[in-house]
């Protein structure tokens, strides 16, 4: 297949099964999500970070006006009212929010109210999907990225675009890829990041100082993300070792820098710490029982019923064959993944870094790898060649019968952490009793 015609087809496959699964009964809107659009609101339309005005009835179209900051605002340095969760990902959606907001308002007048009824648009739900739409094309960009680095590793246009649209529109990246959290970007960045270190010859000083920026930048879109900035970072500079190429290095690393900077002055600034805060802060409570609640951590991540990733996503079963599979093949590229995997989930599983857990809260499942999870899809991709295609078949038509009845009946994603997860009211206690479930 011709290589323009398979990203072609790519992306219109992801963009259009993604809309089509934002038509589908979700908990869209809930958790965290609504509270990251009250920070980018503040941004775009009060020009701050106080919150005191974002909640509520002053904010008519997040949650339908009865928003309520619980404990994802506290009073912070001065008694303002700041948000716990990091401010990366709103600074880049004010600017649409911005847009998005008004849009939102002529819409509701201008289309017939029978259209809108009809549609059970109510006008926070055409909002949200407004944003929702915004994710998707991100989504689709990340996956003409991952369409790249397979054709790199293959050279068959073919094989590259069935992994893209297998790994796009599978969980976990099937929801979030519709969600306004962090966890898109923060996977998309990554891999964008990754792959102009190690796919793409990228000479410049300049260019280099930008992903430099993206880098650091991780780190300012969610706290967890310093898993991915350090062995980005230690990556780029060992791609940018030759003395010849001193300048690219100084501005790559003034880049991050820059970045790292600014996400410690705006911790201090909200809460007169240089690096802790209500979500980032160390903790030696229970520090005796560290590796067993690492060990819990590890399994609940990978095989838990309702927040691991396997459950959901058995494709990703073919990853650490995938893993050795590359390192043969390529070794730069193989033992870069490992180190961003290894690295940022260490940092997860460690109790006195990670206070708060490893399911996530009240989301979809897998949602602390879904930023690795493209980086995990290139040993998927690797694992898929490298096995026989007798056993590769079904554990590919099983993910496919998930992730289509995923995308059919998304709300099976949502669980209570309750150890039993929602898909058990259609498969029985007969099969999720043989199921693991590690939540306390």
């Amino acid at each position: 297949m011709p290589e323009a015609r398979a990203r072609s087809i790519l992306r219109w496959v992801v963009f259009l099964a993604l809309w089509g699964l934002i038509t589908h009964g979700t908990y869209a809107g809930s958790g965290d999500e609504p509270h990251y659009l009250a920070i980018a609101h503040s941004i775009a339309f009060d020009g701050d970070i106080d919150l005191a005005n974002n909640y509520g009835p002053n904010e008519p179209l997040i949650a339908g006006g009865s928003l309520r900051m619980e404990a994802h605002v506290q009073p912070g340095a001065g008694g303002v009212l700041r948000p716990v969760h990091d401010i990366g990902l709103p600074l880049l959606f004010a600017p649409y929010v911005r847009v998005a907001e008004p849009l939102t308002s002529v819409l509701v007048r201008t289309l017939p109210a029978s259209l809108l009824q009809r549609a059970r648009l109510t006008p926070g739900v055409l909002y949200r999907h407004l944003l929702s739409m915004a994710m998707i094309v991100l989504a689709t960009v990340l996956a003409s990225m991952m369409f790249d680095a397979f054709l790199a590793l293959s050279g068959s246009s073919g094989a590259a675009l069935g992994a893209a649209l297998l790994i796009s529109l599978s969980p976990p990246l099937l929801i979030f890829s519709v969600l306004f959290f962090t966890e898109l970007v923060s996977a998309l960045i990554c891999f964008a990041v990754f792959r102009r270190m190690l796919f793409v010859k990228t000479v410049g000083g300049w260019r280099w100082a930008l992903i430099g920026c993206a880098t650091g930048f991780l780190f300012l879109i969610h706290a967890k993300n310093i898993g991915l900035s350090v062995p980005l970072v230690a990556i780029g500079v060992y791609t940018l070792r030759a003395p010849e190429r001193r300048r690219e290095a100084s501005l790559f690393a003034l880049g991050a820098g820059l970045m790292l900077l600014a996400r410690t002055a705006v911790n201090y600034y909200f809460w007169g710490s240089l690096v802790s805060g209500p979500h980032a802060r160390f903790s030696t409570s229970g520090s005796g029982e560290v590796l067993p609640e690492v060990l819990v951590r590890l399994a609940g991540l990978t095989v838990d019923q309702e927040f691991g990733l396997l459950p959901y996503a058995p494709i990703y079963v073919l990853a650490p064959i995938g893993a050795i599979s590359l390192i043969r093949t390529n070794r730069t590229i193989a033992l870069s993944v490992l180190a961003i995997v290894v690295f940022y989930v260490a940092l997860i599983v460690a109790p006195p870094i990670n206070v708060h857990g490893w399911m996530g809260g009240w989301n979809p499942p897998a949602r602390f790898l879904t930023p690795i999870a493209p980086l995990l899809g290139l040993f998927v991709f690797a694992g898929m060649r490298a096995v026989p295609n007798l056993l590769v078949l079904p554990v590919l038509l099983l993910q496919l019968l998930i992730s289509g009845y995923a995308w059919q009946h998304p709300k099976i994603l949502w669980n209570d952490g309750n150890g039993r997860a929602a898909y058990c009211e259609i498969t029985g206690s007969r099969v999720c009793d043989r199921l693991p479930s590690l939540v306390k």
